[in-house]
């Protein structure tokens, strides 16, 4: 089972979630390769009648990025999200490349492990900036076994200016000192969040040492080991051999992608459209969990829970 459940069943009713089931989810594990293992986090489906919805983060975040939205959803998905390398609960590897194209390595074990062990062979995708590139890239080249994408608050081109805002705010976290300092740091950063959904978050974040002191779950080298595989080209040219039903989420507050970015995003992938979530920047689903699941649960219901009718030869893509 999950570190912190019982925080997060707290802070999910105080931020107003609804949900049928507060059983705690199970972390497993899966072998990447010799020198370390992916976790992931299961919400389950007893039945295994449930269509299958995978979730991936953020750089710097992790796979409990997603509870909230995996509690609202998981009476009619089995909700899925993965620590991708050097993130949450997932090894770290002794030469640390991460680049995207290795994150992308993480998605496909994991698939691959879904497919092979547990017999899910479609499912959704629904990804947080890293996770949204890494959601249409893989989309783009597996047609056949996505049945949909959800693309959060990312796109193959960013505002500069709003890129170097987040690489502040990164760089501003604190990484020693007191609990509580980081708890009244990372909420005034937040102005979004309350504090009590801060400290859970923080808590997911994060683990306690013997002596009580606390460090970040990520591995401490991601800041100078990541790097982009992908030029802006590469990530268009992804996009427009998507053919599943997409729908791109933007945080109402964020200044990531411009307008226009997001029209020809919705242009380049047949079908697809784009919906704006109030009071939410660039972590969407966490600034406004409430607003975010309103935005992607009909969508996700029609070509995902429905995803055996007719989902490729629906000429209208767009959720009504």
């Amino acid at each position: 089972m999950v570190d912190s459940f019982d925080t997060t069943i707290a802070a999910a009713e105080r931020a107003g979630v609804r949900f049928d089931d507060a059983s705690p989810p199970t972390s497993c594990r899966i072998r990447q390769n010799d020198e370390f293992e992916l976790n992931f986090i299961d919400w389950g489906d007893k039945t295994r009648s449930k269509p299958t919805l995978i979730f991936i983060h953020g750089f710097l975040q992790q796979a409990r990025t997603w509870d909230f939205t995996c509690l609202a959803l998981r009476s009619r998905f089995r909700c899925i999200s993965l620590d991708l390398r050097g993130h949450g609960d997932s090894g770290r590897p002794v030469e640390p490349d991460y680049s995207t194209h290795y994150y992308l390595s993480d998605l496909r074990r994991l698939i691959d492990h879904l497919s092979q062990d547990i017999g899910i062979e479609s499912f959704g995708l629904c990804g947080l900036s890293l996770g949204g590139h890494l959601s249409y890239i893989y989309a783009s080249e597996h047609p056949n076994t996505v049945d949909a994408i959800v693309v959060v608050d990312v796109a193959p081109e960013a505002n500069r200016e709003a890129r170097k805002g987040i690489s502040r705010y990164i760089s501003a976290l604190p990484k020693d000192g007191p609990f509580e300092a980081l708890i009244d740091k990372v909420a005034k950063m937040s102005p979004m969040r309350s504090r009590e959904a801060v400290r859970g978050s923080l808590l997911r974040a994060t683990r306690f040492n013997p002596d009580g002191s606390w460090e970040w779950k990520n591995d401490p080298r991601l800041l100078e080991r990541h790097r982009a595989s992908f030029t802006p080209e590469e990530y268009w040219a992804a996009l427009e051999q998507v053919s599943v039903p997409s729908l791109f989420v933007l945080g109402q507050n964020s200044k990531l992608v411009a307008p226009e970015t997001v029209r020809r995003m919705v242009e380049t992938v047949q079908g697809s459209s784009a919906t704006y979530v109030p009071k939410a920047s660039h972590r969407v689903p966490g600034d406004n969990p409430i607003g975010f699941i309103k935005a992607v649960a009909p969508f996700l219901d029609r070509y995902v829970l429905n995803s055996d009718v007719g989902r490729r030869n629906d000429v209208n893509l767009a959720p009504s």
